[in-house]
């Protein structure tokens, strides 16, 4: 569970990164990868605060469930 929470989330990371980059290169706009750097920072601070308080991805999802 918690790899596959883990590929979603560098898959959301790596599109972002690449429409900046895609938008860089072929229109021009210099200022496209700074702006994805931008949209990708909550996103990594999230996930950060949530590593560092031990949170899992499968609070709710693992473990014995009653009956």
């Amino acid at each position: 569970m918690a790899d596959s929470k883990q590929t979603e989330l560098c898959t959301y990371l790596s599109a972002i990164l690449l429409t900046g980059l895609l938008l860089n290169a072929l229109v021009g706009w210099w200022w496209a990868d700074p702006v994805a750097a931008l949209i990708m920072v909550p996103i990594i601070v999230k996930e950060g605060v949530e590593g560092v308080r031990g949170e899992t991805c499968c609070e709710d999802e693992c473990g014995p469930r009653e009956p």
